[in-house]
């Protein structure tokens, strides 16, 4: 949880200059013991109800985060509740003679005074909700000034502690004052502004909340010292090691600046097979939070400008994130800046820091949009290794109806496919009835999305395909009156674990969705034997499970595999059917071994790379060029690629396609193919699969690079997938499994299967007994194979591809899904339903789809029973 604060006191400006320790200090005159006993149980009851009052203001500054995480427009009332609270305990201590320019700094009432600004400082932080002086907290600021507070209000027991606990009292004192000076720092530049606020009930002199919170861990580190228990050098410690770590954290920010700028100035000397600049920073850079921070800088974490301004509300530029504010960046920023562009800097946070969700194009604003309940609703064919997964979602506007700003908003989802995955089906609720999408070009679908939300502001959604695995959802308004809610429905296969056959869970980033609820129903169709779901799934009258749970991204579960049944499908005068899919072998020479090492490659499986060496040339890619490994410079050169995030192999460079070899390893978080199609390298690759040419590649289990899967996909690979044990095995026999992949079968490289279409004889009788998905599978993964080395064209993009996506209802490189509000608005884009589809996806879609033939057939029989029920309703009605 992280929380917002603007630092502000109400005290009056006065009090912080017009008293000196030694006046406030001074011997109090002697009173008798019975008014001592009077004062002292005045002061525990004022203690003991600042107590009570900072938990319960406290308590709803957290209830009020946990309930509405993207802030809603109620929250100057809130903060209200806060002030409140603050001044009515103000006014308690100065009927009690403990509050005043100089009596609120005593001995006696200090600790009532330190209660008092804890409670100013959360009014502060309730605050900055409505008037941002600081963007959101980071959760380590937001813990940090938590404990600070807490061990302030401890020196209330400082005489009853123990020693070592009082050294540690005094440590976090001097620490809260660097923290407090630092903020007092940080708001000096409208102090001004803070005084004209005190006109406005004294809310303006919140500003100075930070000075004297800075003075209150002054004078508690005085006292405590005064009593000679510990020494002063505690506090100083305190002090001395936090700005310690802030500047070692600030030599760390320098030096990896230099780096990067050092990359960025020896570009020029090497070429790097021509991708951006940006590629190689990003291979090299050290993947942790300090490097993510210098790469947000400006995106989401506020940094010092030239003009010491900031500010109140910044733009986010090209990121969704909200802004925050860090010490730490703030204070570097200070000493040197990220010399990254904007859009670069962006692309490598796509690349490694699982961030491209953030990166979607915005037509309006998602701040205040939650995930408020899912419902997942999966048919499992477990004998033919697929599933079809309906994703329910409801979003949720959290803004309130009265709020200044603007009440519209837009969801934007991402969805992370399992591989082979493909969306064919979208569904979104209008006026409480459900409007099916319509498949039409990816260009049609985006210019009547943006038309109508960018322009015309009515009820539209969108699915669109990226690369990774991944598709993008976009719903239309999203307003306070109602939840939005919207369908996907996903094809996928299943994973083939060996024994085992693997479902897991269709995850995706979007409005907060971790507080979400999620019922998920699993229905089993045909042989399901040795199915066992977790213990919290009931079966239901029908004999589906179902469970109602904390949403839970991770969820999957896995079956034994079985026989494959024989299955067919028929539409459109073809027949589908799945097989399993057993490599074919064909003799290959291979003499030499490219090795694709980066960081994803195991010791063990370098180690079982170098055996090769006495049978093979083995190289790899150093700099601009290929490298002959051997073993002398074995250790040297893949110890330097294992350092590397990820590889672009530059598969144009290979020349000698019969006799060559690529072996390689990655992670999903890699570059895309569309970050860099416009570079010269993408232009070379592309020119190279054009020609038709085909490299042979080997993946070791574990990962694929979004690269290598992307190019796998569009298969400009010859690709195989295993451990090394079976390459070994392939390399001893001379072979290399055979292209196999054409216009009559597919492979579903995860699933181990393969899907075979046959042309039928329109006379034959077919048994259809599997379900349409096995088409829709063939059409996506068809439109894949022919856009192949095109996809870095810009008219990739053909009719007769968005015809057969049309006709399989799939979203694809070329083809997306879209619901419109009304029929004239389909018509005004030239948007129209495909007659001969299989539409979109359903729970029933489990036979075939009538061939032309047959809907001939079917309209003649309904028009001979039509014709029957008139002829016995004449004769009935003449006798």
């Amino acid at each position: 949880m992280s929380f917002n604060f603007e630092l502000q006191s109400t005290f009056r400006i006065e009090n912080i200059f017009i008293y000196t320790m030694n006046t406030i200090t001074e011997p109090l005159p002697s009173i008798n013991p019975g008014v001592a006993n009077t004062e002292h149980e005045r002061t525990s009851q004022n203690i003991r109800l600042g107590y009570v009052l900072l938990t319960v203001s406290f308590f709803l500054f957290v209830l009020f985060e946990h309930l509405d995480l993207n802030r809603r427009d109620d929250s100057l009332t809130v903060f209200v509740l806060h002030y409140v609270v603050a001044v009515v305990y103000a006014i308690v201590l100065a009927r009690n003679d403990a509050y005043g320019i100089r009596k609120s700094w005593r001995k006696e009432n200090i600790n009532r005074t330190v209660i008092l600004l804890s409670l100013f400082l959360i009014s502060a932080f309730a605050l900055n909700r409505s008037l941002p002086v600081f963007a959101e907290s980071t959760t380590w600021l937001s813990a940090y000034l938590i404990i600070t507070s807490l061990f302030l209000l401890s020196f209330q027991y400082f005489d009853r502690l123990n020693v070592w606990i009082n050294r540690l009292q005094l440590l976090v004192a001097g620490s809260a004052v660097v923290l407090h000076f630092y903020l007092a720092a940080y708001v000096a530049n409208i102090y001004g502004i803070g005084i004209i606020g005190i006109l406005f009930f004294g809310i303006g002199t919140h500003i100075f909340v930070p000075l004297t919170m800075a003075a209150v861990c002054a004078f508690l580190i005085r006292y405590a010292t005064d009593q000679q228990r510990t020494s002063i050098y505690w506090a100083s410690a305190g002090a001395m090691l936090t700005l310690a770590f802030v500047l070692v954290f600030m030599g760390e920010w320098n030096s990896r600046i230099s780096k990067i700028e050092a990359m960025n100035n020896q570009s020029v000397l090497r070429q790097n097979y021509g991708l951006p600049t940006w590629v190689a920073v990003t291979q090299h850079l050290e993947k942790d939070w300090i490097s993510e921070k210098i790469l947000k800088s400006d995106l989401v974490y506020t940094t010092h400008n030239k003009d010491f301004q900031w500010d109140f509300f910044p733009a986010n530029r090209f990121w969704g994130e909200p802004r925050k504010h860090d010490p730490l960046v703030f204070i570097s920023s200070l000493i040197s800046r990220c010399p990254i562009s904007y859009d670069d800097r962006v692309k490598i946070l796509q690349s490694i820091f699982a961030d491209r969700h953030q990166s979607n194009e915005r037509l309006w604003s998602g701040d205040n949009l939650t995930t408020s309940y899912i419902v997942s609703d999966v048919d499992i064919y477990p004998a033919l290794r697929l599933a079809y997964v309906e994703k329910y979602l409801s979003v949720r506007n959290n803004i309130s109806d009265n709020s200044w700003r603007e009440q519209t908003q837009e969801a934007i989802y991402t969805f992370q496919l399992p591989e082979g995955s493909v969306v064919t089906a979208l569904s979104l609720w209008i006026n409480g009835k459900e409007e099916k999408g319509i498949l039409t070009s990816k260009q049609k679908a985006t210019t009547a999305y943006k038309t109508i939300v960018g322009v015309e502001q009515r009820d539209p959604s969108v699915i669109h395909w990226q690369e990774g695995n991944t598709v993008t959802v976009r719903v239309f308004p999203c307003t306070p009156e109602e939840e939005r809610k919207f369908k996907i429905g996903i094809t996928c296969p299943l994973v083939d674990d060996g024994d085992d056959i693997i479902f897991k869970n269709i995850t995706f980033r979007g409005p907060f969705a971790h507080h979400a609820n999620e019922t998920v129903r699993i229905r089993l169709i045909g042989e399901s034997q040795d199915v066992v779901l977790p213990h919290y799934f009931k079966k239901d009258a029908k004999g589906d499970y179902i469970t109602e749970q904390r949403y839970n991204p991770d969820f999957q579960f896995a079956f034994k595999k079985v026989p494959l049944p024989s299955n067919q499908f028929t539409f459109d005068g073809y027949t589908y059917a799945l097989r399993p899919h057993r490599p074919s072998l064909q003799p290959a020479n291979i003499s030499q071994i490219f090795l694709d090492i980066n960081n994803s490659w195991t010791r063990k499986e370098v180690k079982a790379a170098e055996s090769l060496l006495d049978t093979h040339k083995i190289y790899a890619t150093v700099d601009d060029g290929f490298v002959q490994l051997t073993d002398e410079n074995w250790d040297d050169l893949t110890g330097v690629m294992r350092q590397y995030n990820f590889s672009i192999f530059p598969f144009h460079r290979i020349h000698n396609l019969e006799n060559s070899l690529i072996v390689t390893k990655g992670k999903g978080l890699s570059p895309h193919l569309s970050d860099f199609k416009d570079s010269q390298f993408a232009e070379d690759v592309g020119r190279y699969f054009e020609s038709g040419k085909q490299v042979k590649v080997y993946n070791l289990e574990g990962g694929t690079s979004t690269y290598v899967s992307s190019l796998r996909e569009l298969r400009g690979l010859q690709y195989a997938q295993g451990k090394f044990d079976q390459l070994n095995d392939w390399l001893i026999q001379k072979k290399y499994p055979r292209p196999e992949e054409s216009d009559g079968n597919i492979i579903l490289h995860d699933s181990k299967l393969e899907i075979t279409k046959n042309k039928i004889n329109r006379e034959s009788k077919i048994k259809n007994n599997a379900p349409d998905h096995l088409a829709r599978l063939f059409a996506y993964n068809n439109i894949m194979r022919k856009v192949g080395a095109h996809y870095f064209n810009d008219d990739f993009i053909s009719q007769e591809l968005v015809d057969e996506a049309a006709s399989a209802y799939v979203v694809s490189p070329v083809s997306s899904l879209i619901v419109l509000e009304t029929q004239k608005d389909y018509d005004r884009f030239g948007i129209e339903e495909s007659v001969n589809s299989l539409h979109n996806a359903t729970k029933e879609s489990t036979g075939a789809v009538p061939e032309p033939h047959e809907w001939a057939l079917i309209i003649l029989f309904l028009g001979f029973i039509c014709y029957l029920k008139v002829r016995r309703y004449k004769l009935c009605t003449a006798l």
